[in-house]
């Protein structure tokens, strides 16, 4: 296994939400590239933001520019995105192979209502993939699925399996499989054949009436079960790049309205349970705002975003150097 860094790390700096640094300027792929290197990462995973909004209008030289880049720092590229859309992955895939990118991410959107409802998204869904892994088969470039919110681990390994081809698999998002919500390590179980990257990250679980509230901590500072889930995957696949992400967000996962649990049926006792015994501290909301929402300095909030990427990466090579796990970062 290997680590990586996932771009939303840096999701401040890199302006890829609201929030839009702009005395120090928007962190450009580029420069994303370098603090990588500087801080010994093996791999990268671009978002789409990185480089621009729209995939069409991706300059060719620049990509050509940022591949020599990625091989002279002996990283290895992924792409993501959250356009579930065939033509536009087939277009991401096509501009991928140019940058060098081994892989191309995509979010799964929620899947919502009775088995019968899901089976007939699923099969839309596939229908619309077929260009985009058509294109993948051709490049050779790995399209790898997202366990998406509030999407099962069982919904999204029919799909796979249903897409019969061997350039589509998983990217398992440890922290996402709460808001199903389902054990991450079940989860992990049910889609580890599959999987073709990770993204680690910690989470600290808040009680609120809906029902909880992630928010996105350091690693080590949350309730995250990530050696189980990391030894776990690495049974299946050994080489596999784990990408670190703290990007600085939360989540609500209203599992208690009634709604919800109509819409997600496959919600079961013992994963509620699960989700809301992590929960044992109400949410505290005013305390546990990020700097950006506190309107600090630009200073303070990318020094912020940049100390806890630091944090997470000693604790993240501690945990894939434990005895328990033996996963080596060379």
């Amino acid at each position: 296994m290997k680590l990586g860094l996932h771009a939303h790390s840096l999701l401040l700096a890199g302006g890829l939400r609201e929030y839009q640094p702009v005395g120090r300027g928007i962190m450009t792929a580029a420069q994303l590239l370098e603090k990588a290197a500087q801080m010994k990462f093996a791999a990268v995973q671009l978002a789409r933001r990185n480089i621009s909004e729209d995939v069409g209008e991706w300059d060719m030289v620049m990509l050509v520019n940022l591949r020599r880049q990625a091989e002279e720092l002996d990283l290895t590229l992924h792409l993501s995105t959250n356009a579930l859309l065939g033509e536009h992955l087939a277009d991401l895939i096509r501009r991928a192979y140019t940058l060098g990118a081994v892989q191309v991410t995509v979010g799964l959107p929620e899947l919502k209502g009775n088995v019968h409802m899901r089976q007939r998204r699923l099969e839309s869904l596939l229908a619309d993939l077929d260009i985009a892994i058509k294109t993948a088969e051709r490049y050779k470039i790995m399209l790898a699925i997202e366990n998406g919110r509030h999407t099962s681990a069982a919904d999204l390994a029919a799909l796979i399996q249903a897409a019969q081809s061997e350039w589509i698999g998983v990217c398992f998002d440890m922290g996402n499989a709460l808001t199903v919500p389902e054990s991450p390590i079940d989860a992990a179980e049910q889609l580890a054949p599959y999987c073709k990257s990770v993204h680690m990250k910690d989470l600290q679980v808040y009680r609120i009436a809906e029902g909880a509230m992630l928010v996105n901590v350091p690693v080590g500072d949350g309730c995250m079960e990530i050696v189980d889930v990391l030894r776990t995957l690495k049974e299946k696949q050994p080489d596999i790049t784990v990408f670190l992400q703290t990007a600085a967000e939360r989540t609500t996962v209203p599992a208690l309205r009634d709604t919800f649990l109509l819409e997600y049926p496959r919600i079961t006792a013992r994963a509620l349970a699960g989700l809301l015994r992590r929960g044992a501290l109400a949410y505290p909301e005013e305390e546990l705002r990020f700097p950006h929402e506190k309107k600090a300095s630009e200073r303070e909030i990318l020094k912020w975003e940049e100390d806890r990427l630091k944090r997470s990466v000693k604790h993240a090579q501690k945990l894939m150097g434990t005895q328990s796990l033996t996963l080596s970062l060379e």
